[in-house]
């Protein structure tokens, strides 16, 4: 790939371009020194002005509209959950949104001003957004169909959404929060996918994670995860979605059980119960919680109720991995013995039970074959210690007996 030359003169008329497109509603722009208050240099500045004192790193562009309206500044989270219909603008220097309404009564501006909370929500007539040179600010797609003058009215309906919106972001004291009504389904990110193929854990361990997943894709997370913070969930209705296997244990028992080998694992964080919530933190998921591989719930519910069932999950999810990883890999590479390392049976190798192995590959293949991620070779026969055997001395043979189901160009790594 050829890298294009920076030319000043095309990025410059970007910016102009960028300038001239925020002034088509009514906007006005001055420049400013960089410093504790923003000290004025330049009033109502033409379009060349203004990139000409950008060019010194001392300055700052200010853009502001000409007349008076309300201007709802909020942080990417509100901003998402609001969706305001009317005209808005991002603030690339402090990160936030601008919504621009006609502007009100007294009485319900002051009723705005009351949510004010920094870094959340902020209110003014007449906002002064801040930029460089190299952050513009960014527009709505329809910014020009928009003019001060007939800016949309802040109704009361839309009023009493910022209002409710607002104190919900407020109330979760920084934490995530649900925004969705639960579905039978959740984001499973491929980092953890991976982890999982590689870590042995039991079905129950498996069966809260996914519900764990399952209120971290409906939650504010997938809104805004620049941050790494606690989820919220109400225990009591956690605990109520939640059957486990084996029924020797009381339900509360089992959770903190599988809580903690998450945790001993780095699947999660922390965790807590505090004031009837479960508090939980997973800096792995958190990351990677937008990424839209989707899975129904129950994934794990056609394992069997026996032993094997934990190193049948691990390879399943290791293969879920593989199948779904972008960098497409058409079968398998893994060598047996770094296979069952991986499933934790290692034990089989270092005792010489290559009929045990045999076995347990005929078992983890015919699991494969019912979830979809594998097919059987052609004039497929059981696998014995024979070919247990043989594996081991040809550790890139593997992908003979165990072939994934529609492999596509590219590699497995080892």
């Amino acid at each position: 790939m050829v890298k294009k030359t920076f030319n000043p003169a095309d990025f410059r008329l970007k910016q102009e371009k960028k300038l001239n497109q925020g002034r088509k509603p009514g906007f006005i722009f001055d420049v400013c020194l960089d410093d504790e208050t923003l000290t004025r240099v330049h009033t109502n500045a033409n379009t060349a002005c203004v990139l000409d004192y950008l060019e010194g790193n001392q300055y700052l562009g200010l853009m502001y509209p000409s007349q008076l309206c309300t201007c709802v500044v909020c942080n990417t989270l509100l901003f998402k959950l609001l969706n305001l219909p009317t005209m808005w603008a991002f603030e690339p220097l402090t990160g936030m949104y601008v919504y621009y309404f006609a502007p009100i009564c007294e009485s319900d501006f002051n009723r705005l001003k009351s949510l004010e909370n920094e870094g959340i929500l902020n209110v003014y007539n007449c906002y002064r957004l801040v930029f460089n040179k190299y952050q513009m600010p960014k527009f709505c797609s329809n910014w020009g169909e928009f003019k001060l003058s007939i800016l949309p009215q802040l109704t009361p309906k839309i009023l009493e959404s910022i209002e409710e919106t607002t104190k919900k972001v407020m109330d979760s004291n920084g934490a995530f929060f649900e925004i969705n009504k639960l579905k039978p389904l959740y984001n499973i990110p491929l980092a953890l996918s991976q982890k999982l193929g590689k870590t042995v854990l039991s079905i129950n361990t498996h069966i809260l994670l996914e519900h764990l997943l399952q209120f971290m894709t409906h939650s504010s997370a997938v809104i805004d995860n620049t941050y790494t913070d606690a989820y919220l969930v109400n225990y009591a209705q956690f605990c109520k979605g939640l059957t486990f296997q084996g029924k020797h244990k009381r339900k509360d028992v089992v959770i903190d059980e599988t809580l903690k080998e998450l945790q001993n694992n780095a699947i999660i964080d922390d965790f807590e119960v505090v004031d009837d919530n479960l508090v939980f933190e997973s800096d792995l998921i958190t990351k990677h919680i937008k990424q839209r591989i989707r899975r129904n719930m129950g994934y794990y519910a056609q394992l069997p109720s026996t032993k094997q069932a934990p190193i049948i999950a691990t390879f399943i999810n290791y293969l879920y991995w593989i199948i779904n990883c972008p960098s497409k890999f058409t079968h398998l590479t893994i060598a047996l013995d770094t296979l069952l390392a991986q499933l934790g049976v290692q034990r089989l190798l270092e005792e010489h039970r290559l009929s045990e192995i045999a076995k347990l590959l005929n078992l983890l293949r015919r699991y494969g074959v019912e979830y979809g991620l594998l097919h059987m070779p052609a004039n497929a026969e059981e696998i014995t210690s024979t070919d247990v055997k043989y594996l081991l001395a040809n550790r890139t043979e593997l992908h003979k007996y165990i072939v994934i189901n529609n492999p596509q160009n590219g590699k497995e790594k080892k």
